[in-house]
This record gives C-alpha cells, sequence and structure tokens, in this order.
C-alpha cells in the first residue's frame, strides 16, 4: 500500500472506536445546543485528517498529506515501475496520474480513503505524460472537467469526469510538432505548447472545446516590446546557436510567461480574440552579467562573454509578479587540467526576476548561486533540475533530494530527501507550501516550519495563563456526561470534535484537548488562506456559544423540542443578566483554549457576509466577544429606558419573525441571539422616525434623548473593551494586511441618521437650556463615535486609490458633522472634535465667527506640517474672501506666496505689496496672454504689467519690458481698426473681445474696409511677424495681403500709354512706396511678379496682358530707383 501511515493516538485511554482507531457509529439525535451531550455525531462524513512527518531538518517539514491513496492509483503503483508513471498534483485540490493509456482522476485534499475516476486517453504512439493533462471547475461546485492531448496532439475532453463517455476529441492540428505541456488559464481554458515552442490556446464553446494557435503580433505596434528587447540586448538568437526548444510554460490569471532555451515571452490571454504577445526577451546577456558578478567575486577570472549558460527550469512566485528561472553555466576558457582539456564545471543558479510591466526585464532582482555543481564534458549540457518557489523559498528537486533555497536570507538550509529506493514523480504547490508525489508515501506536503512561541501546557500547568484560563472555567457549572463527551469525541464531524476538545479543556484535561485539537488540524497540513476548515469551525463554535440558549432555564425547556434540551448550555443561570454574564465567561474561556491549544496564532481569515474583502478570523472573535459587552450594557440600562428599548426589540424581532409565546418574553429571545445585537441600532433609527411622525415635541425630545443614551451608552463601553483588549485581539500572518471594518463602524450610516435627526428636531427647537445641554453633548459623542471608527477604517485600507476614496469620504463626512456643529455655534464641541480630526475647515469657521485671531495663529504654528495655512487661505477663497486672504500678517508671507502660486489672479497683488515686482509683472504678462474674452481687460493688464515692470530692478526691466513690446502692437493694430469695420464683423468697439493677429489682418484689407488705404495694407504686413503658423503658412497669408490691395483697384482702367505715372497711384505701388521710403528691405518685403501672377484669387485679372504689363513695368521702374545711387 503506497499510502501514508497514520499517526499514532495522542488520546491515550481510549477504547476501540475511538478518533484514533475506526470510527463507530455515534448517536444520530440531533441537536442544536452546543455542548449537548448527545450532539450532532453523525451529521459529518469526513474522518479527521492524518499526517506523518517523513523528515524534519528544523527549518523544513517534509509530511504525508491527506488520507489514504485511492484504490485505483494504488494498483496502478503496484503494478508498474516508476519510471512508467507520471503524476501531476494541482492547486485547485485535484490529482492525475497518467500510466500508459490509464488516467487516473482523484481529489488529494480530501480526508480518509477518496473516490478516484479512470479516464481512456486518445491512442499514442509515443509515451502519455501527466503534463499534458488538466482538471478544473468551469463554475465552483461544479463537477470539474478533463482535458487531455496525446503527444502527437489529439485533444479529448471530458465535460464531466464522472462521465467517461461525455468525451470529444478533435486535433491541434501541429503538423507533425511534439506536444510537450498543458496549462491551465483561470479564465480562458489552457495553453497548449510543444517541445519547439508553439502555442495553441484550447478554450470553451457551447460545442465543447476549441483551439486557436498563437501567433506574435506582427502589426505596427504588436510587436514594440519584441522591438525594444532586440535592440538593448541583440537580436533574438537560438541558445548557442541551436533550435529553440520549450522548456517550461507558467501562468497566472491571464498572463503566460513562456521559457525556451533561446527566449522569455510574456503573454497576456484573456480570451481567444484578444491573445496577444507582449514582449519576446533574450535573457542570454543578462545571465551571463548576473552569474559573473557572482563568479568574479569568488576569484574566478576572465570575462561574462567566456561564459555559456543555459535556462533549466523557471517558476512563478506567486502574488509577487515575479518569475525565478534555475540555470547552469560553464567557463569555457577554464577547463580542469591539461589531461582533462575538455571537461568543465557547471555552476547553478537561481535568477528572480520583475515580470509585471510591459517591458522586457533588463536586469535581475536577485541571484542566487547554488551549491550545487557537476563536471561535464565539452558538447554535453548540465543535469536539469526542478524548481518550485513558495513565499520566500525556492525548492531545487532532483528525483531523490529537494534543497530548499531562500531568497530572504544568505543562510544555507539542509537539504531534504524522500528515503532510499524512493523517487519523486509528481510535483505540484499551493500558497503556502510546495507537493511532491512518490511511489512510497503517495502525496507530500513541503513547507517552512512554524516558528511559534506555543506554550507547552503539558510542561508548564502553573503558568499564569493556564491559571487564569482554568479559573474561568471554575466559575462555569459547565458539566456533560461521560456518555455525552464520547458521542462528542468518536462523531465524524469536525464541529463536534472542536466542541468535545473544548469540554476536555474545561474539564483541566489539557492533554487531551491539545491532543484532538492537533490530530484535527495538524500543524503540517497548510490552511487556504481565507475560509479554512479551522477558521470555519473556529467562529461557528464561537457564534454557538454567544447565542446558546439558557440550558437551565424551564421556560425555554418547554418551547424546545425534546432532543434540543439535554444538558446544560454555557449559562445556567435564569437572569438575563447573569446569563449574559455567564456567556461573556465562557467566551473568554474560548479564547483561552484556542490560545493554550496552539490554535490561536494559526487562525487566518473568512469571507465577510457582504461578500466585500475577507476578515480576520481573530477580529470577528473580538466582535463576538464585544457583542457580549453591548448586551450586557443594554441590559444594565434596560430598565431606565424600557419604553424606547421595548420599541426597538419589538422591530428587531419583527424582522426576524419570531414572535414571543408561551412563557419567553421578548427579551429573552432578544437577549438569546447575541451576535444580532447590533440590530439593535438600525430598530432605533426606525423607531425614532416614526416617534417624528406621531409624537408631540416634548415626548419626541424624551424619545431622542432616550435613544440616544442607549446608544452611546453601547458604543462606548464597546470601545473602550476594544481599546483594552487590542494587544489581545491582533491578527497575525497575512491577515495582518487585511482591512478592519468593526462592526460598530459598519452602523455609521445609522449614527449618522441620529445625529442628523437630534439636529432637526431636537436641538434647533428645545426650548430648555438643561435639554439642550444633553443634547449637544450626545451630538458630541455621536460625532466622536463615528468618526474615530472611520478614522481606523481609513488606516487599514490597502491600495492608493481605494484608501484616497475612503480618506476623502472620510474628510467630507467630519466636514459634515463638525460642520453641523458649528453651525449649531457648539464652538466648544467643535473645536476639540476639529482639533482631534484634524478637521481643518471647521477650526478655520470656528476662529473666523469668534475672531479669535491668536487662535489661529496658534493652529498655524501647530499644524504646520499638514500645511494648516493652505486650509487657511483656501477657505478664504471659497468664501469669497480675497481681501482677508491679502491681508494676513506679514508672518505667513511666504506660506501666502506659495499658496498663491496657484492663484495668478491674486498672486500679483501679494508680490506687489510684497515688493516683487518683477513677479508682479511676469504673473501680469501671463494673465493677459490667457485673456481671450475682453479687450478692455487685457489693455488694463498691459499697463498694470508695464508700470510694474518699471517699478522693477534694473536688472529686470529691460527684459519685462522687451517681452510687453508684442502685446503693445496688437494692442495698437486693434485699436486702430476702423469701427465701422468692426460693426461689419458684429463688434461693439467698447465690448469688443481680444482679436487675432489672423482676425485683425482680416479687418484691415476685407471687403468690409472700403476705405482702406495703403497705409490699413501696411499695418495688415506687419502683423504677419505676430502671426503664430508655420512659415509656408505665413507666406501665402502675406501673397493674400498682396493680392488684396492689387484688387482693390481698377487695372482695366488704368492707361498703359503713361504706365509710370498711372501705376504709381495704385495701392499696389503705393505700399511699395511706402516701404522703400521707410526703408525697408524690398527684396524680402516684395513677392516676385511670378508668384503674384500665379495667386488663383487675382482671377482673370493675372491672365490679362495690359496687367502683366503695367505689374512689371512698375517693377522694373522699382528696381532701377533702387539701384540708381544716391543723389
Amino acid at each position: 500500500m503506497f499510502t501514508p501511515k497514520p499517526g499514532s493516538s495522542l488520546l491515550a485511554g481510549r477504547r476501540p472506536g475511538s478518533r484514533s482507531n475506526t470510527p463507530l457509529s455515534g448517536s444520530k439525535r440531533p441537536s442544536h445546543h452546543l455542548l449537548n451531550a448527545s450532539s450532532r455525531a453523525g451529521q459529518g462524513t469526513t474522518p479527521v485528517t492524518r499526517t506523518n512527518t517523513i523528515e524534519n531538518t528544523g527549518s523544513h517539514i517534509l509530511a504525508t498529506l491527506g488520507g489514504s491513496l485511492p484504490v485505483l492509483v494504488t494498483e496502478v503503483l503496484t503494478m508498474v515501475s516508476a519510471g512508467e508513471v507520471s503524476v501531476t498534483l494541482c492547486s485547485n485540490g485535484w490529482a492525475w496520474l497518467v500510466s500508459g493509456r490509464r488516467l487516473v482522476v482523484w481529489r488529494y485534499t480530501g480526508s480518509g480513503r477518496t473516490q478516484s475516476r479512470e479516464l481512456s486517453l486518445p491512442p499514442s504512439d509515443l509515451k502519455h505524460r501527466s503534463d499534458l493533462c488538466a482538471v478544473y471547475c468551469m463554475t465552483p461546485g461544479q463537477t470539474p472537467c478533463c482535458v487531455a492531448v496525446s503527444p502527437e496532439g489529439v485533444i479529448r475532453y471530458w465535460t464531466s469526469i464522472v462521465h467517461e463517455g461525455s468525451s470529444s476529441d478533435i486535433s491541434a492540428e501541429l503538423g507533425g510538432q511534439e506536444c510537450m505541456s498543458l496549462v491551465q488559464l483561470e479564465s480562458s481554458g489552457c495553453v497548449l505548447a510543444t517541445t519547439s515552442g508553439t502555442l495553441v490556446l484550447l478554450y470553451h464553446t457551447n460545442q465543447g472545446i476549441s483551439c486557436k494557435h498563437l501567433q506574435p503580433s506582427h502589426n505596427l505596434l504588436g510587436g514594440i516590446g519584441r522591438r525594444v528587447s532586440s535592440l538593448l540586448w541583440g537580436s533574438i538568437s537560438g541558445a548557442q546557436g541551436s533550435e529553440a526548444k520549450l522548456i517550461r510554460v507558467v501562468c497566472q490569471k491571464s498572463i503566460c510567461m513562456v521559457l525556451t532555451s533561446a527566449s522569455l515571452q510574456k503573454w497576456i490571454i484573456e480570451d481567444a480574440d484578444s491573445a496577444r504577445q507582449i514582449y519576446e526577451a533574450d535573457l542570454n546577456d543578462l545571465i551571463k552579467e548576473n552569474m559573473w558578478n557572482v563568479l568574479s567575486a569568488q576569484g574566478v577570472e576572465g570575462k561574462p562573454s567566456w561564459l555559456k549558460v543555459w535556462c533549466l527550469d523557471m517558476c512563478l512566485l506567486l502574488g509577487e509578479d515575479k518569475i525565478v528561472l534555475l540555470v547552469a553555466g560553464i567557463n569555457t576558457n577554464e577547463s580542469l587540467s591539461q589531461a582533462e582539456a575538455t571537461k568543465f564545471k557547471v555552476y547553478y543558479g537561481l535568477v528572480v526576476l520583475r515580470v509585471r510591466s510591459d517591458v522586457p526585464p533588463f536586469d535581475a532582482d536577485t541571484f542566487k548561486l547554488l551549491p550545487e555543481s557537476a563536471i561535464i564534458s565539452e558538447g554535453e549540457e548540465p543535469r536539469a533540475f526542478r524548481i518550485s518557489a513558495v513565499k520566500d523559498y525556492v525548492y531545487v528537486m532532483s528525483e531523490e533530494d529537494i534543497h530548499p533555497v531562500s531568497l530572504s536570507e544568505d543562510s544555507e538550509c539542509p537539504k531534504l530527501s524522500v528515503g532510499p529506493g524512493n523517487s519523486i514523480i509528481g510535483i505540484g504547490k499551493t500558497p503556502d507550501s510546495t507537493l511532491l508525489f512518490t511511489p512510497s508515501h503517495g502525496v507530500l506536503s513541503l513547507s517552512a516550519a512554524q516558528k511559534e512561541n506555543r506554550m507547552d501546557l503539558t510542561a508548564t500547568p502553573d503558568s499564569s495563563f493556564l491559571d487564569k484560563s482554568l479559573k474561568l472555567s471554575d466559575t462555569l457549572n459547565i458539566s456533560v456526561s461521560a456518555q455525552g463527551l464520547e458521542n462528542l469525541t468518536m462523531s465524524e464531524s469536525k464541529g463536534d470534535q472542536l466542541k468535545a476538545a473544548f469540554l476536555l479543556y474545561c474539564k483541566r484535561c489539557i492533554g487531551q484537548a491539545q491532543a484532538m485539537t492537533e490530530e484535527l488540524f495538524p500543524a503540517s497540513l497548510q490552511p487556504e488562506p481565507v475560509d479554512s476548515a479551522l477558521d470555519r469551525l473556529v467562529l461557528s463554535l464561537s457564534k454557538d456559544l454567544i447565542d446558546d440558549f439558557p440550558a437551565s432555564d424551564p421556560r425555554w425547556m418547554e418551547s424546545l423540542p425534546a432532543s434540543q434540551v439535554a444538558g446544560t448550555g454555557s449559562t445556567m443561570s435564569l437572569l438575563v443578566l447573569h446569563q449574559l454574564e455567564d456567556k461573556l465567561t465562557c467566551h473568554q474561556l474560548f479564547l483561552a483554549f484556542l490560545k493554550n491549544v496552539g490554535l490561536w496564532s494559526r487562525l487566518s481569515a473568512v469571507s465577510s457576509k457582504s461578500g466585500t474583502a475577507p476578515v480576520s478570523t481573530v477580529l470577528s472573535l473580538a466582535e463576538h466577544n464585544e457583542k457580549i459587552v453591548a448586551a450586557i450594557t443594554l441590559r444594565t440600562i434596560h430598565n431606565d429606558f424600557s419604553r424606547m428599548v421595548d420599541s426597538c426589540i419589538k422591530i428587531s424581532l419583527d424582522d426576524r419573525d419570531i414572535t414571543a409565546a408561551a412563557n419567553l418574553t421578548a427579551q429573552d429571545h432578544f437577549y438569546r441571539e447575541i451576535s444580532r445585537i447590533d440590530e439593535l441600532i438600525e430598530s432605533a433609527v426606525l423607531n425614532l422616525q416614526h416617534c417624528v411622525r406621531v409624537e408631540r415635541q416634548n415626548d419626541l425630545v424624551d424619545s431622542i434623548t432616550s435613544i440616544n443614551t442607549v446608544v452611546i451608552s453601547i458604543l462606548r463601553a464597546v470601545l473602550a473593551h476594544r481599546n483594552k483588549n487590542l494587544e489581545e485581539f491582533c491578527p497575525t500572518g497575512s491577515a495582518v494586511k487585511l482591512e478592519s471594518v468593526p462592526w460598530s463602524t459598519a452602523k455609521r450610516s445609522q449614527l449618522i441618521n441620529l445625529f442628523n435627526l437630534t439636529v432637526a428636531h431636537v436641538v434647533k427647537s428645545s426650548e430648555e437650556d438643561t435639554d439642550r445641554m444633553k443634547m449637544n453633548a450626545q451630538l458630541m459623542d455621536l460625532a466622536d463615535i463615528v468618526l474615530d471608527g472611520f478614522r481606523s477604517e481609513v488606516e487599514s485600507v490597502e491600495g492608493e486609490d481605494r484608501k484616497h476614496e475612503a480618506s476623502q469620504h472620510f474628510t467630507r463626512t467630519k466636514e459634515q458633522l463638525i460642520g453641523n456643529l458649528v453651525d449649531l455655534k457648539l464652538y466648544d464641541q467643535a473645536t476639540s472634535l476639529g482639533e482631534k480630526y484634524l478637521d481643518f475647515n471647521s477650526l478655520v469657521r470656528v476662529c473666523e465667527e469668534t475672531g479669535s485671531e491668536h487662535k489661529l495663529g496658534e493652529y498655524i504654528a501647530k499644524y504646520n506640517n499638514f500645511n494648516f495655512s493652505d486650509n487657511v487661505f483656501s477657505w478664504y477663497m471659497k468664501q469669497g474672501k480675497q481681501s482677508r486672504l491679502l491681508s494676513v500678517s506679514s508672518e505667513r508671507s511666504k506660506e501666502l506666496s506659495r499658496f498663491l502660486s496657484g492663484h495668478n489672479d491674486l498672486s500679483w497683488l501679494h508680490d506687489i505689496h510684497t515688493g516683487k515686482m518683477a513677479n508682479a509683472s511676469g504673473t501680469l504678462i501671463q494673465i493677459a496672454a490667457n485673456e481671450t474674452d475682453i479687450f478692455e481687460r487685457k489693455k488694463l493688464q498691459l499697463s498694470l504689467a508695464k508700470l510694474t515692470a518699471l517699478a522693477a530692478e534694473e536688472e529686470d526691466k529691460e527684459s519685462l519690458l522687451q517681452q510687453l513690446d508684442a502685446d503693445f502692437v496688437l494692442q495698437s493694430a486693434q485699436e486702430s481698426i476702423p469701427s465701422r469695420v468692426l460693426e461689419g464683423f458684429g463688434i461693439e468697439k467698447n465690448s469688443m473681445r481680444v482679436l487675432t493677429p489672423r482676425e485683425m489682418i482680416e479687418m484691415y484689407i476685407g471687403e468690409e474696409n472700403v476705405d482702406a488705404d495703403c497705409l490699413d495694407f501696411i499695418k495688415a504686413l506687419n502683423l504677419l511677424d505676430y502671426l503664430q503658423l508655420e512659415q509656408e503658412e505665413v507666406e501665402k497669408v502675406r501673397l493674400h495681403v498682396w493680392c488684396q490691395s492689387i484688387l482693390r483697384d481698377a487695372w482695366k482702367d488704368i492707361d498703359v500709354n503713361n504706365p509710370i505715372n498711372s501705376v504709381q497711384e495704385t495701392v499696389f505701388f503705393k505700399v511699395i512706396e511706402y516701404g522703400y521710403h521707410q526703408g525697408y528691405d524690398l527684396d524680402a518685403f516684395l513677392p516676385s511678379p511670378e508668384n503674384i501672377l500665379e495667386q488663383i484669387e487675382l482671377g482673370e485679372l493675372r491672365n490679362e496682358t495690359n496687367f502683366k504689363y503695367l505689374l512689371q513695368t512698375g517693377y522694373e521702374h522699382v528696381r532701377r530707383v533702387c539701384a540708381a545711387p544716391a543723389s
């Protein structure tokens, strides 16, 4: 039998048939009572998982995992040799074995001997392997499907492993390539890879399964990653010049990493239509550089290019967006001796690469040189190992040995062995351990040893912690018959067995209790990080304890079925208050039990009721404890406010469809189910909303005061208890990073409703000073409770985006609550909460409304690290108090300058006030440049800019005035546009907007300017220098202006007999003459006549001979005049 050997019994003295041997049939009487002697013994069917440690090195433990192997698996292992069998252990809890065409599937995470299913693989001339199979569930809770591929590429798909005949076959059409591995994708099916690196996506369709060959992207952007890689690392060529062969494919979610002998590829495969290759990177130089850095530090001489390297394996570091490569290398210039010139020493190493981004890795995150070495001859390849990474450890495995390597520490870990004559034929992993399969032991779990500082109860029975917990058991009248305890112990339900262990603990049978819990939850068995059996059962038992009914109360005995009344519960008192106190004592005893037997430090997390982020199990236990405190507090003050509390209790029970009957009152039902005590707050809001509608003002004040007192008293007691026990209820392990939303904080919306109801219906209308003072105190208490819980919630939120969102919500809430206090003139209360929760806006409001300049200055100094002054300035801006802002004291001038750097409309005024004229002028220039709406406003801004520039220091003045020149030119040009022209464009001169240079050019030369003369065209040409266009576009506008000047005259009517005198009167040649007299460079100023004659906008004029004659004659005359010597 190739099955794990069960451990020996830890509870001596059991009769045959106890849990240490074969389970007998326990009592079948149903019971819902927690500590009932005849508890639910027969409801479970799963025996306790047994483990057996194979090897413990101190740092790591290798132990058997799960129950006995299925009969079919044992049969195969008995009939064939280990070399003819391959096994895969999947993280989803399924395992499968392949031998010949036989595929055996079973679930290795169960307990006891599990069931298995046998399927037939497709025919093949090559050897089938388990790496070419995948078993997974399409939806949670569904029977898994199975995909198997033959080495030749025939794909067989079973919709359910239960039905052998449900299979269908398709071909992957690989053209003779041999398949090497099949890896499941979480969302898209599976990725099939061949030995040469071809990838095929197998995806589900309505008809079954289909396949699609994956090709690297060849479009414009698709190959960017590959091209970048080639640019940085050189072109991608085969490793040492040989054809690339596949080494490993690993997938996580939609990301697929492919390692070949030539390169590392990253793919994103979300579905069949969107699969794309992100990059393909040659890692040869990267590996050489990192390996050589370590070798050279050890005294090896040479250079990286002397190394010849191989990639041997790859695995993922879960949750860290990293991969680990196992590599090997030799120094080709380092032979062992002259006699063995072709013998080389092989170095092995681990390379950790970050693969989160879409850019290929440019350097290694970590490189570890391994102590393993070998000797090979020239032409040989190094011996391959397999690797698996879990948390900070990478396990390098041969067929018999495992070498743990720590990525975070330099110390070397001892190796482990699966035993002589044994071999590893299957590998898998969970988030907490590496899984192995050997013929002799079956499934093995390899994990780092837990470093627990757990108390040995049997060795230290007189410890103070143990004495304290045992004294708790003495205060309870917990008794159970020997037969009842035996029934719980023999039950196959883990819940009953945990209950039995707790009862043994209460009876001071500490050793038996610890042995039972160790057998129930072996330390070597790595639990799930969320919703493990341990976490769920512990919370279930805790809830049963706090919701237990009083066993000795005859009224409950009459109301419950006979099967539920035997035995005793967590309380024996008949008085409600004492029942609650007993439950608190019992729950504290349960917490002590969890700590003393070593379960407390192993608790992790459970799914939340709302289905959002998981919550810490320890904090859930704290919630149960706090709710008992809440119930005790409520019961203590119940009689003082019986009218309102009874109404709230009735509303709560109505929501649960519970009606008080027989001799049991509504209070009996309500105070029994403590886990739902928080519903009282919701009921209180509903009750008050009803009172608002039906009660008179005096009665309403009394009702709201009573409800507020009850709710505040409960929550204050809970918060005091929570703060007192912070260290006791401190999450451990991975649960430390989980978000924490206490149950009292989850009632935030109801508490805010109470606050608003109090403000709206009591404080504003209350006439009595006593009532008003009481309400003011209650408002402050409600706001304080809400904000205290909200702040703790924000501090626990992980993730930058979510934390920012939560912080914004918290800011709005505190501004609302504390702002209401300021509105009500409750300045002392608002100040107290504003200082506690850093609500700076409210503090500024209080100081402004009370005229406390001194206090405002104290806040600015006190909260300097929080930029309190910016909050002051921002508040002034929002309130429209710019004058108040600019009148702050000179001591705050520096902070005000920094704040106003983002408010140019005010910063120039502050700069003038502080004498920084150059800064003021620069700001005004910038404001004017951005002004496009009102021309007169821009004129004023430019005038102020010039004045401040003239008042600036000499070294700044010249540059500022030069910046203003262009603005004043444009300003003058716009002012010179005739009013009738502006009216033609529908623009009022007194309210016109700022015109662009292009718009002004058209206004000067356009048809609307009927009286345009040469000066208007000169102004238009001058505006060309201010056009923000490409030079080619500017040239087009220039020709447009000249053409418009030509079109101003009737050239057909000009006398050609006297051409020189005739053309002098045209606008075109008047513009030229003006330019000549102004000293313009006419070669640059004038367009060539050829360019003019090419302009289409001249129409038929450009083809008229008289026009051409006059134009060319005029140009000839201009050239002669320019060429003549000056007289």
